[in-house]
């Protein structure tokens, strides 16, 4: 079993479009990084406050939003050609199989990138964090981003006019004695979804024109 945290919802990066004028910078800490530590230490103190939970596991990349040297909010994440998605243990089908369902075509498996271990203290540095984790999905090659979203975030994805495809329920009976690590996270009713990075990206950008012309959302 993939040990990976169960929200997709606590180095220089590639270019970011100036399009996102957002405070902080994203920082990348591959596993050997000797900056890793904070950033890991960070997650696992935002899912013990929000959710009670045990964090028993990173993924293998971790991004860190910040400003100066304060982690303001995390994301980890994992190619799914490198092997088993911790999502796939909700999921009845690989998952380029069931987005291809969805999407009406043929979707590779390299070009998906399953994100975890997301963590933000308030919702405007979390709101920061998507903002720019898109593009730089993008600027790593990914066409297809997936993860196991809480009510929350979704909610959130939605105000930013993203709108993901629902893959499936995410419920803790599939992980087994693993489940007890997440505290109430299970509680927030997540769902696995994916995201079609680059149709998320115009969508956003549509949408961030509208609203400075003075339309409505």
């Amino acid at each position: 079993m993939r040990l990976f945290s169960p929200q997709g919802d606590a180095m220089p990066t590639s270019p970011i479009p100036s399009a996102f004028p957002v405070a902080g910078h994203l920082t990348r800490h591959p596993e050997a990084d000797p900056h890793r530590a904070a950033v890991e230490q960070s997650i696992r103190e935002m899912y013990a406050q929000r959710y009670g939970a045990l964090v028993p596991a990173f993924a293998p990349m971790l991004l860190a939003l910040r400003e100066g040297s304060h982690v303001l909010a995390a994301v980890g994440y994992r190619r799914a050609d490198e092997g088993a998605l911790f999502l796939e243990q909700y999921l009845d089908a690989p998952v380029e199989a069931l987005i291809a369902a969805h999407a009406g075509r043929p979707v590779d498996r390299a070009g998906i990138v399953e994100v975890g271990n997301l963590a933000a203290p308030r919702g405007g540095e979390g709101r920061r964090l998507v903002q720019l984790l898109g593009p730089y999905l993008i600027g790593e090659g990914f066409d297809w981003v997936v993860g196991t979203v809480t009510q929350e975030l979704r909610a959130m994805l939605v105000r930013l006019g993203v709108a993901p495809l629902t893959l499936g329920r995410a419920v803790p009976d599939a992980l087994g004695d693993q489940a007890r690590c997440w505290g109430s996270y299970y509680e927030h009713e997540p769902v696995v979804m994916a995201i079609h990075l680059r149709r998320a990206l115009r969508h956003f950008m549509t949408r961030r024109a509208r609203l400075a012309a003075g339309g409505r959302p």
